[in-house]
């Protein structure tokens, strides 16, 4: 009620207020892309230097390690060749994962030569590899101290929640400057996004440790050391395999805007397709999705296999586990000298040839071809899908999106800057409001705020969006198990599928310039709001359920007034996590016309506009923590 009224003020405000109120010149920072731009010479003359001063050869070393790991990664897998490739996988994850998850493995490399992508996935999965190396040994130190050391994880927690609230596609533009381009900035773009989870994850393993295992070590005269390898460690192991998990699939996430600085393999692929070959870049971002399910279905298999609460292992038994270890690793190098022999190639080939036809390269082009005549048939004016998504497209367009973009840009700024930080206040309180506050003035100062609030009006769209269906379907989820096993695989894939591929299809769905970028972002953030709704409503207490019914409340009646509401917190981390979601994607939309400040990124990597791309990135990140605070809701209690 209270956040209708701000509204409604809001509204009352651009309604009533004549004349133009933009942000006035005299509160901008007119010189702040120039001195961007004379940073960016200076960091350039810096890195290139013959003798760097000490933290430009640190930043170097590090480029050149990642360079390396990439390297050597991609060599190990062309020695190795396709045929030992596939061995090797297939094997480790049969030995560690079981005979399920060995066989998802099996077929997503069959699938990558089917696809004539067999070289563009191995580039991937070596680029991947190497960022989930370093992110891990970063990570994973950094998660023991915070599970040890509460003082150690409140100070951390802040610069692990910027790393998440900011779009990857802010990254860009100062990692080129700090890297240059091509691998090494991809993998280092890459663990900006996938540390934070190794962190999180490792810490909780370490505290979900009981107190009792702890103080059972100490009073056995263990040290500090001893404690943490001997007991807090391998206790914590399914949670440590979780983190690498959970590592993996947030860099996968990444390949695809990792492309757009040098990344090779599939990224490269759908950053490159997405103006020349629509259909490849489609293609390619179904191999993505392929590979992820498939590393996601193995490193969990291994990590519930193997976790040690589950598994109590004889001396005869752990005698026959290394036996059948050392076999794996011996059949692994079997196989891939006897390819070696026998002359296999580093790579899957484009053309293998048989007694009556040709694989590969054409099943490739027919898998084009499908995919295109399916873009095609969509795009037609006369088609029953384009009947259907082009009025939907004008729709959000016209009574949706339009109107609230007039709102925020047209309305005096003191009105929105003052509407937004009470409306921070009334759902989060005072420290929020705060926070909120300081973040838009600085879009203001900073020059960006008709952009800025653009790009605010798409994310509200959008997540309104999201959150309107998915609290619809988390809670029918919630209601069903049925329905809640039938979307789990659509979720997964919703998930995995990488940011921009989202956007290649509804191009051609709702050709409207920022339509497509709305919609994939929609698509993008509703699997986690339905999750979240549905545990929510799930884990309402029996007892208040069961009073309602007592009392003759109607199935509907307990869902409205009892369910819902004590859902709430789940409910809001929803449409908290929906928003950041949402801003990664509608700002990726900035390639495909959008505009707004994915549109200055765009442009500042395209035509080396650095100041303006800087700019663009900063006020991102301010506009991430300022709708990241307002939606966050009075369940923390850190906060006022």
């Amino acid at each position: 009620m209270q956040v209708g009224g701000i509204v409604l003020l809001m509204l009352l405000g651009y309604l009533l207020v004549d004349g133009d109120y933009s942000w006035p010149v005299s509160l901008t920072w007119q010189e702040l892309p120039a001195k961007l731009d004379d940073a960016q010479t200076w960091l350039l003359e810096q890195r290139t230097a013959p003798d760097p001063n000490f933290f430009f050869a640190i930043l170097d070393g590090f480029r050149a390690l990642a360079d390396w790991l990439v390297t050597a990664l991609t060599d190990m897998l062309l020695w190795l060749t396709w045929v030992g490739t596939i061995a090797a996988g297939t094997l480790l994850v049969l030995r560690f994962g079981g005979w399920r998850a060995a066989l998802i493995t099996f077929l997503a490399f069959v699938s990558f030569a089917v696809m004539g992508l067999w070289e563009e996935s191995m580039q991937t999965l070596a680029l991947m590899s190497a960022a989930v190396l370093l992110s891990l040994a970063i990570g994973i130190p950094f998660g023991v101290l915070a599970g040890r050391s509460q003082r150690f994880h409140r100070t951390i927690t802040p610069v692990l929640d910027a790393m998440q609230i900011v779009p990857a596609f802010a990254y860009l533009m100062p990692v080129v400057i700090l890297f240059s381009v091509g691998p090494a900035a991809a993998v280092i773009c890459t663990m900006i996004y996938a540390v934070p989870p190794a962190v999180r994850i490792t810490a909780l393993g370490i505290r979900g440790v009981t107190a009792d295992s702890v103080e059972a070590a100490r009073a056995f005269g263990s040290t500090a050391a001893q404690t943490l390898f001997k007991v807090q460690l391998p206790l914590a192991r399914r949670q440590l395999l979780l983190s690498v998990n959970q590592t993996i699939m947030f860099a996968l996430s990444l390949v695809v805007i990792a492309g757009l600085i040098g990344g090779r393999g599939l990224g490269d692929v759908v950053t490159n397709g997405l103006y020349s070959n629509a259909a490849l870049a489609i293609l390619a971002g179904i191999a993505i999705v392929i590979m992820a399910i498939a590393l996601d279905r193995a490193t969990s298999a291994i990590a519930e296999r193997t976790d040690p609460t589950r598994r109590h292992l004889t001396d005869r038994g752990k005698r026959h586990a290394r036996v059948l270890t050392l076999a794996t690793f011996a059949g692994i190098l079997a196989t891939v000298f006897a390819a070696r022999a026998l002359g296999a190639d580093s790579v899957y080939p484009d053309e293998f040839e048989t007694s009556t036809t040709v694989y590969t390269a054409t099943i490739h082009d027919d898998l084009l071809r499908w995919i295109q005549d399916a873009l095609d048939y969509v795009q037609d004016p006369t088609s029953f899908i384009f009947g259907i998504t082009e009025p939907l497209g004008n729709f959000i367009l016209e009574n949706l999106l339009e109107p609230l973009r007039k709102l925020l840009v047209d309305s005096p700024w003191f009105v929105v800057l003052g509407g937004l930080t009470a409306i921070a206040f009334v759902l989060s309180g005072l420290r929020p409001a705060i926070t909120t506050l300081l973040m838009l003035t600085a879009i203001g100062v900073m020059g960006v705020w008709p952009e800025a609030m653009d790009t605010a009006s798409q994310v509200l769209v959008a997540t309104a969006i999201a959150v309107l269906f998915g609290i619809v379907i988390g809670v029918w989820a919630a209601e069903s198990p049925r329905v809640e096993r039938l979307l789990r695989p659509l979720l997964d894939t919703l998930q995995t599928l990488p940011q921009l591929v989202y956007i290649i299809p509804f191009i051609y769905l709702m050709p409207v310039s920022r339509i497509p970028g709305i919609v994939a972002s929609v698509l993008y953030a509703i699997p986690v709001v339905i999750r979240l709704v549905t545990n929510g409503v799930r884990g309402v207490p029996p007892a208040a359920v069961e009073a309602a019914y007592a009392f003759g409340a109607s199935r509907m009646q307990v869902l409205a007034k009892v369910k819902v509401p004590l859902a709430r917190e789940s409910i809001m981390l929803g449409v908290n996590q929906g928003i950041i979601l949402v801003l990664a994607v509608v700002v990726i939309g900035g390639l495909v016309g959008s505009g707004a400040l994915g549109d200055m990124i765009a442009r500042g990597l395209q035509r080396n506009e650095f100041g303006e791309g800087v700019v663009a990135s900063l006020a991102i990140l301010a506009l991430g923590i300022a709708l990241d605070r307002v939606t966050r809701g009075r369940r923390d209690p850190s906060r006022a």
